[in-house]
């Protein structure tokens, strides 16, 4: 790999997260051919090279053949699978907006705070991954089912109620699981606002993608791929939860970065 192939590869992963000679469900992107069979014709030592490259701005590549997920080759295009991820525990480079997400969360009517946002898009996020996940009994490891986490907006709005009618049926629990449950309660009335920014968001972060009717969505390669690192590395706070009574607790696990001792409610 020359230095130059070097940037352009880095400049394609770093806009779309991912490089396929050979996509299933979407057609090529200008240049990703030539891309994937620039990173297919590397040896070990340019792939270390690259890693290596990568590693420093708290990056990695993810590679796999795409036949492992139930993607058949094409004659004369690579088969295989890059993907950008984030190198655990490492700092990611300042260049990556960290809080890009929850700015593009923001709605001017509201007027929900940072932390509000963050309470909302954490309990949005877990309740999704519910829906890819435990509703259709799928491990996160498994990749190749990507294509059959769905999910409708409407169908997440009504989990989202359920939820929170449950909710406020067990009464407002102490400490900064009240904080949270304060804010989830108080700006209920938001729901349908909160889920349609949400999935919106979620679409322009390449972590779902259109299914082929309005308002349908499922995951995408991508956000398949990081879950199924997350479930490596065993951060149990970013696993979906167990069932959908489990997405109170969750929701205070993921926003302060750590498991609860408190088991399962089912």
């Amino acid at each position: 790999m020359t230095p130059n192939e070097m940037g352009q590869v880095f400049a394609m992963l770093l806009k779309h997260r991912e490089i396929l000679g050979n996509p299933m469900d979407r057609p090529l992107r200008e240049n990703e051919l030539e891309m994937a069979r620039v990173l297919a014709g590397c040896n070990n030592q340019d792939l270390d090279d690259f890693e290596e490259f990568l590693n420093v701005q708290g990056l990695s590549l993810y590679i796999r053949d795409a036949f492992e997920i139930g993607l058949p080759p094409k004659q004369g295009r690579p088969n295989l699978i890059y993907v950008l991820v984030r190198k655990r525990n490492e700092d990611i480079s300042s260049y990556i907006s960290k809080s890009w997400f929850l700015e593009q969360m923001k709605d001017g009517r509201s007027g929900a705070t940072k932390t509000e946002r963050a309470i909302w898009t954490a309990r949005l996020w877990l309740t999704l991954q519910w829906f890819f996940y435990q509703r259709i009994d799928r491990l996160p490891y498994d990749i190749g089912s990507y294509r059959d986490a769905l999910v409708t907006e409407k169908l997440l709005i009504d989990e989202v109620n359920k939820g929170i009618e449950r909710l406020g049926n067990k009464g407002r629990p102490e400490g900064e699981k009240g904080y949270v449950w304060d804010v989830i309660w108080e700006s209920k009335s938001n729901i349908e606002g909160y889920v349609s920014r949400f999935l919106r968001v979620m679409q322009i972060g390449g972590m779902i993608e259109n299914a082929g009717t309005p308002l349908e969505f499922r995951q995408t390669l991508v956000a398949a791929v990081d879950m199924s690192i997350i479930a490596e590395h065993e951060l149990t706070y970013l696993m979906p939860p167990s069932s959908e009574f489990n997405i109170d607790i969750k929701t205070t696990e993921l926003l302060l970065g750590e498991a609860s001792s408190m088991k399962d409610e089912v």
